[in-house]
């Protein structure tokens, strides 16, 4: 059996793409009978999803051999797809799943449900605590489902991607269990010229998902001013759907990045740099990931829930204990107009404390 998988990949990658899969799912049904399968539902924005590819970690060290399916949003379609370890992705669409109306949500599930149908899954994980998702595999024949709903609470306090593990392996989570994020599948690019110093400042919106999260603009400017100073080689990277980030830089030394790489491009410049500095966001996942240092800032979230744990991975936080701090309750954010908890994080904090993970003031 363990040549089937490849077999299986190949018609996968030859046949009707992710969103079809019409060439491959006979040929997934047939397999399924001699492999165990797992069927994962997790959309939401790329850091959980990054997050609960611990799952996948765990599934192939177990069984190397087991067919995974992935219901996913198209936003995280290409990093499952790096990752190398997803059979089969099926895409969904959560925006109109949670907040579509009631005819668009009836749709959109029904358009999962087709392609569930009739299928047979040894495990169904469901890691939410919201009971919508589980509509999402009504369709599909589980012996096991499981979720955060019930026994399986979503512990408060743990990093998520520990939690995703404790989901699929059980009784058999202990101290010992081996936390472990999927790492994408990039060419060699140790000659990539890229920035040693990688700055991920958001999108300067309210409409931003990371707004109530993002460090001042403001800071990060003062930030590249003090690393270009200091003969650094700085470089900017992200999404900005204003397209005004960039303006704020003109007058420093930085190379952007700024809405001009696709994921792989971004991941291999993760890769290549010698630090991130960001907010709580997506690349900061990301750069977990790719097994790099990062200096994230903290305040209306739990750095614990969010860092990976690792000497690497350095979370800052507010160095006065705001009675407001954090704030998110794990569904929305207070309402906040001056954000001091990231406001109260100097860029010179900052500087100091990529200076001393570096080990010098200067790479020239």
């Amino acid at each position: 059996t363990k040549n089937l998988p490849l077999t299986f990949n190949l018609v996968q990658k030859n046949g009707a793409g992710h969103d079809g899969w019409s060439a491959s799912q006979d040929l997934l049904t047939i397999l399924g009978n001699f492999l165990k399968t797992y069927l994962i539902i997790k959309l939401g924005a790329l850091g959980d999803v990054v997050m609960a590819t611990s799952i996948l970690s765990a599934i192939k060290a177990d069984n190397p051999d087991a067919i995974v399916t992935w219901v996913a949003g198209n936003a995280s379609r290409p990093l499952l797809e790096l990752t190398g370890l997803v059979d089969e992705i099926i895409v969904a669409d959560e925006g109109i799943i949670l907040n579509g109306s009631f005819l668009q949500k009836i749709k959109a599930v029904g358009a999962i449900f087709l392609k569930l149908l009739g299928r047979k899954f040894d495990c169904c994980l469901v890691p939410y605590r919201d009971w919508r998702y589980h509509l999402l595999h009504i369709g599909a024949k589980c012996k096991t489902v499981l979720s955060f709903r019930g026994e399986h609470k979503l512990i408060p306090g743990r990093y998520h991607g520990s939690e995703y593990l404790r989901l699929v392996l059980g009784n058999k989570f202990s101290s010992d269990s081996r936390l472990a994020l999927s790492v994408p599948a990039l060419r060699n690019t140790s000659q990539l010229d890229a920035p040693q110093i990688l700055l991920a400042p958001g999108s300067p919106t309210p409409n931003a998902t990371d707004w109530n999260r993002q460090w001042p603009l403001a800071h990060y400017v003062a930030l590249a001013q003090k690393f270009c100073a200091e003969g650094f080689f700085v470089g900017i990277v992200g999404i900005d759907s204003t397209e005004t980030v960039d303006s704020f830089f003109k007058d420093i030394d930085v190379t952007s990045y700024i809405n001009k790489t696709n994921l792989t491009e971004l991941l291999q410049l993760l890769s290549n740099a010698r630090v991130l500095i960001c907010h709580d966001s997506g690349v900061m996942h990301l750069m977990a990931m790719c097994g790099g240092p990062c200096i994230s800032i903290f305040g209306p979230t739990l750095s614990i829930e969010k860092v990976f744990p690792s000497p690497q991975q350095i979370a800052l936080h507010c160095p006065v204990a705001l009675p407001c701090m954090p704030c998110y309750d794990g569904k929305k954010y207070t309402k906040c107009k001056k954000m001091e908890c990231m406001r109260l994080v100097t860029p010179e904090h900052v500087f100091d404390t990529t200076v001393t993970l570096l080990g010098h003031r200067s790479v020239c």
